[in-house]
């Protein structure tokens, strides 16, 4: 596979870990949304929110990409919770960016450092990546709209391929399976808000050809997120064997690859070929 690879796996009974390229900071797409879920609940617990609070979609708020706030009608009443489940079930971008302005980027920033992530890093919104993504990363605020996005895609497919600035959040398969090691270790947030987290992840709906594609469903629980651009397929989860409670974790990043359809085909081989050591010996 062409571009830029990495992963990294810890067996969390054992501690057996292996990696590659572990430490290479990528662009993490919407495996962000874990930093930010993670720093959301550590907000709930200090009653700065509540997940019962209310919004008001606006069209303003709607961000192009997936979900499907984007669809409905202006007006419509949300909870926070509801804005979580979205954006991790289903990958709401406009669920994301609401929750993100709500919580704040250099908040999420100040949680990793205490929980130990030097290069985990969130800078842009999803929609600030999108717009990047299709050269409106200098319009202002009040001109990215759906619309606007619309055509500006429509012109980068005529001239034959999108093309822009690369701003992303940032981090590392490393840190990624020491985010979620901390998460199942209920050291993250809360130990509450961590197991929430984790059924946040196992709902996910987003993915399915990647890190859970050939691993047995009724032996194995798949909690993960991924990530997706342009040249861009990430992957993170944490599995849980059922019946024997043998709990691994798994990374997986790629970027500037030429055929997206291999690289979520190596993310899933990598998963499965980690399913088969450690279930080997279970």
């Amino acid at each position: 596979m062409d571009g830029a690879y990495a992963f990294s796996v810890k067996h969390l009974g054992t501690g057996e870990a292996f990696f590659v390229n572990g430490d290479e900071v990528l662009p993490t797409a919407s495996v962000f949304k874990v930093p930010l879920v993670v720093e959301l609940y550590r907000q709930v617990e200090r009653g700065e929110v509540s997940l019962d609070q209310r919004y008001i979609l606006r069209d303003a708020d709607k961000v192009p990409g997936s979900g499907v706030l984007r669809e409905l009608s202006e007006g419509l009443e949300v909870t926070l919770s509801d804005l979580m489940t979205l954006m991790m079930m289903v990958s709401d971008n406009t669920a994301t960016d609401i929750i993100l302005g709500i919580v704040g980027a250099e908040r999420v920033n100040s949680a990793m450092r205490v929980l130990g992530l030097e290069k985990t890093t969130i800078s842009a919104s999803c929609r600030d990546i999108i717009f990047d993504g299709v050269g409106g990363s200098d319009l202002p605020d009040e001109e990215r709209t759906l619309a606007r996005y619309e055509a500006l895609a429509a012109e980068a497919r005529r001239r034959g391929g999108f093309s822009g600035k690369t701003r992303n959040n940032v981090s590392t398969t490393d840190e990624m399976t020491v985010l979620l090691s901390l998460i199942v270790g209920g050291k993250a947030a809360g130990r509450d808000s961590c197991e929430a987290i984790l059924g946040l992840m196992a709902k996910c709906q987003t993915g399915e050809a990647r890190i859970a594609k050939y691993l047995p469903r009724d032996s194995v629980r798949v909690c993960h997120k991924e990530g997706t651009r342009l040249r861009l397929r990430n992957d993170v989860g944490v599995f849980t064997l059922l019946g024997l409670g043998e709990r691994w974790v798994l990374s997986c990043f790629t970027n500037e690859v030429g055929d997206v359809n291999a690289a979520e085909e190596a993310i899933a081989k990598v998963s499965r070929n980690v399913y088969d050591y450690f279930t080997a010996r279970a």
